[in-house]
């Protein structure tokens, strides 16, 4: 990680408070110098953020109701520098945050780092924690103020690199348990964070990560060993899937992944690569259902041939590939498509 630039503001908020005047601002007026101490935080900050986040998205197209991205845009343009518009942006923060009367201020730090190829922007609202420290002349205990990262539940993560390069998803964020994510929602909405809703996508995401989890796994020490787990797993997947039409979460799907130890699958899900998540989808999605067949369902044309049969019917034996004579060989077929068959041969083609 590269930090290229960072500056940090106040939202200061009481609890269950709301309406006009409820927050107040205290802006930094300059920005953060970049010493052991920033690149400290900030790298405990992203661990966690790469650990926390499970959401992934888009930002709101309406200029007139999503300033934010108009703003960003701007400050990508470099017609406004860092401090202007992280200070536009805390003026968004506040103006949701006065009718979330469950919201309680913070430390928004804004931080713009590299990680090749990525380009990125950080937004967290940080929390304090009171803690002690020790006068080194007297040796006697002082009263402290630590960041509390253990309670980072608003953050928003830009790739720059994919926002212009048109691709999608460019953002992520944390939205958490539906409990905490109507609390943190003023942040998202700030933002104008959209969430990530090609169900497709995410669907095959999920099923990548699950194959990619078994190439992986120690254990299996043989191709065969490998290669019948992974049709375990898919197996157990689309089962999870079907029973969970509506929506899944990524607990849900590990547990049926792998039932002996779930979170070794979570833990594998969210491996970054380049600074950016190795498998794109969300902490909860409504699964695909056409990608959730095809983890059961074998479907392929050749010309005016058309085949369609289970995963299964492969296992059994039914239908075998013969890589000697390129073709697909259906065994034991019923008595009437035997006839049918039988009753088109011409022998003189």
């Amino acid at each position: 990680m590269q930090i290229l630039e960072a500056t940090i503001h106040r939202l200061k908020k009481a609890a269950h408070t709301s309406g006009q005047g409820s927050v107040t601002k205290q802006l930094r007026a300059s920005e953060l110098p970049i010493d052991a101490t920033l690149i400290a935080v900030c790298t405990d900050l992203l661990a966690l953020y790469n650990r926390t986040t499970d959401s992934s998205g888009m930002f709101g197209d309406n200029a007139n109701v999503h300033v934010f991205p108009v703003r960003f845009g701007e400050y990508r343009q470099q017609s406004i520098p860092l401090a202007e518009f992280s200070e536009a942006t805390v003026d968004l923060i506040a103006a949701q945050m006065e009718d979330a009367p469950f919201s309680n201020g913070g430390y928004v730090l804004f931080l713009r780092y590299e990680e090749p190829p990525n380009d990125f922007m950080l937004i967290a609202m940080l929390k304090l924690k009171p803690g002690a420290g020790i006068d080194e002349d007297s040796l006697g205990l002082l009263p402290t103020l630590n960041i509390d990262l253990d309670l980072l539940n608003e953050a928003a993560r830009i790739n720059i690199t994919r926002l212009e390069a048109g691709e999608q998803p460019y953002l992520t964020f944390i939205k958490g348990a539906r409990k905490s994510a109507q609390v943190t929602e003023y942040f998202r909405d700030a933002l104008a964070c959209l969430n990530y809703t090609n169900s497709a996508e995410q669907t095959k995401e999920l099923i990548r990560a699950a194959d990619d989890f078994v190439a992986q796994r120690q254990d299996l020490t043989t191709e065969e060993d490998r290669q019948h787990e992974r049709l375990e797993t898919r197996r157990r997947l689309f089962q999870c899937l079907n029973e969970n039409k509506s929506e899944v979460t990524l607990a849900t799907a590990a547990a049926a992944i792998y039932p002996a130890a779930p979170e070794e699958f979570i833990t594998h899900s969210q491996s970054q690569t380049d600074g950016e998540r190795a498998y794109r989808f969300n902490g909860r999605f409504k699964p695909d259902r056409k990608v959730t067949q095809a983890l059961r369902r074998i479907r392929g044309t050749m010309g005016t041939v058309s085949v369609a049969f289970d995963v299964e019917d492969v296992r059994t034996g039914k239908v075998v590939y013969d890589p000697r004579t390129d073709s697909i060989i259906i065994r034991q077929p019923n008595q009437q498509l035997r006839r049918e068959i039988q009753e088109h041969v011409d022998g003189t083609t």
